[in-house]
């Protein structure tokens, strides 16, 4: 049984799959906008902030995310520990991929037995996205700290499919699902998908 790792855009529902995979499958869920805030008060030296640079926090967090999961995979591979899925915003895939196998490699895992990857796709246009973030976000969410303009620039950057990433990153086999029209079914349906990659 595999640990899942989700990545998406801004209002794509990463957290809100998490949730319903960690009712389905009865799996620990790893937030990281929650690790991102705890680090932002805790430890304000350490400059991982999701509301300002979304570049800068992500190489600065990755290394931590990197480790973190891992180390929680490991121990999900004794008896004692439980898989997790884990929603993911800030993360480097230059350096985190690399890492990823280096770390796995040490603990005799690999990538593909350890991870099963999704992206949610949310193929709005920026104005869309715009929308819909001011309209849902909550104090919870780092976008809702944004003022117009940097959400607005947040939301060009973050719209449709990036297909080169796709084919540099292939040996990950992300299944990618489009969340922009009918959500709630596109998540039935990846359910659906998880049940045989965690058997």
């Amino acid at each position: 049984m595999k640990n899942i790792l989700i990545f998406g855009h801004s209002r794509a529902g990463k957290t809100t799959l998490a949730k319903r995979l960690k009712d389905k499958f009865l799996l620990n869920v790893v937030n990281e906008d929650r690790l991102i805030t705890a680090f932002e008060r805790a430890l304000p030296k350490l400059n991982i902030n999701g509301g300002e640079n979304y570049a800068q926090t992500a190489d600065n967090v990755t290394p931590f995310i990197v480790h973190y999961l891992c180390d929680l995979a490991e121990h999900s591979n004794h008896k004692t520990g439980s898989k997790f899925v884990a929603d993911l915003t800030f993360f480097n895939f230059d350096t985190g991929i690399p890492l990823i196998k280096k770390v796995l490699e040490q603990m005799n895992l690999s990538i593909p037995d350890t991870f099963a990857f999704i992206n949610l796709e949310n193929n709005k246009t920026s104005d869309e996205l715009f929308e819909d973030i001011r309209k849902h976000d909550t104090a919870e969410d780092w976008t809702y700290y944004l003022n117009d303009d940097e959400l607005r620039k947040h939301c060009e950057q973050n719209v449709g499919a990036d297909h080169s990433f796709y084919e540099k990153w292939q040996e990950l086999n992300f299944s990618r699902y489009d969340v922009a029209e009918g959500r709630e079914q596109v998540f039935d349906r990846i359910v659906e998908d998880m049940r045989a990659e965690l058997a």
